[in-house]
């Protein structure tokens, strides 16, 4: 067979160069404004290195256990040092009235009131260690004479694990000191209430004690125990990740900020390493085998040509 080779000795004009330069711009700049019509361009910065921006998307569900009817929700969102909101965030609000509806398992109360709240976390000097946003809860129920009662105060902390939860308040309520009291909330619906429902976990000027740290008295205060309320809300977390030199160490520490929870961290870091250390082990394997594999090949090449060429003189006797 003939083959016939061709080689290409001239030069590309400068001219020529520039064109198809400027053609290649034009398409790439092309293409990236059609991306950017596609996409968009509104996208949030990320946190600063250390900070976290945890977004919460979720919903007061229901409650039982309460003895009035009609009842409603009042909360409030309480942000501890360290921890900050958008200027126009709602961090208050109240839900609609629920008529209780009486089911095998109680009085049960439905609401499925969402809310959704943006916070930054970036911890100061001041901020205490592991502080979480927390919810506070007013429970409130109207007669039919339009009379307001109070029925319970309530408080949860945020979870710091991320993903869905299902939160369960427990309530109560101040309780008069006398019979007199009580038929003032019976009759016309007063009842004692508190000037700061922050009270149900630290008093507002718990840290202005001088034995704060050692001492939380609330003995002398009389409450009643009242119902529940679920709480679901489901916690997403932005963070930066802890950027290093080594590429291996990059992607484990990409992944132990993408998944927040200690098990499920221990788990993948875990059986990263068990793979890398796998594919090393294989290619050291692989080039300590090399030299061996070569010459088994050049071997096996030989014998075979050796057993063609007998037969062949073989058949030539015969």
């Amino acid at each position: 067979s003939s083959g016939i080779n061709a080689e290409y000795g001239g030069k590309v004009d400068g001219a020529e160069e520039r064109r198809e330069r400027e053609v290649l711009d034009e398409l790439f700049s092309r293409h990236a404004s059609l991306l950017h019509s596609m996409v968009g361009a509104s996208f949030t910065d990320p946190p600063d290195e250390g900070a976290a921006r945890v977004h919460l998307f979720g919903e007061l569900a229901r409650s039982w256990g309460f003895e009035g009817d009609n009842t409603f929700l009042s909360y409030t969102f309480d942000l501890p040092s360290g921890w900050c909101v958008e200027d126009n965030a709602t961090i208050r609000g109240t839900t609609q009235r629920s008529s209780i509806r009486k089911t095998k398992s109680g009085r049960i109360s439905h609401y499925n009131h969402p809310f959704e709240l943006t916070l930054y976390h970036n911890p100061t000097e001041d901020s205490e260690l592991g502080s979480r946003p927390r919810l506070f809860v007013e429970v409130r129920s109207v007669d039919t004479w339009q009379r307001v009662r109070l029925e319970g105060y309530g408080y949860v902390t945020l979870p710091s694990t991320l993903g869905c939860h299902t939160l369960t308040m427990d309530t109560w309520r101040p309780e008069g000191p006398d019979n007199a009291t009580r038929l003032r909330r019976l009759f016309i619906g007063g009842t004692p209430e508190l000037s700061d429902v922050r009270y149900t976990h630290l008093p507002s000027n718990y840290h202005n004690h001088p034995d704060h740290k050692t001492l939380l008295g609330k003995f002398g205060f009389r409450t009643v125990s009242s119902g529940s309320v679920e709480v679901r809300v489901n916690t997403v977390q932005q963070t930066m990740p802890s950027y290093v030199e080594d590429k291996q160490r990059f992607k484990r520490v990409a992944l132990k900020d993408k998944y927040g929870r200690p098990g499920v961290q221990l788990g993948l870091l875990d059986a990263i390493e068990t793979f890398y250390k796998a594919r090393k082990r294989l290619e050291n394997v692989r080039t300590a085998l090399q030299p061996s594999l070569s010459r088994l090949a050049r071997n096996v090449a030989t014998e075979q040509s050796i057993i063609k060429k007998w037969s062949k003189i073989t058949n030539e006797n015969n």
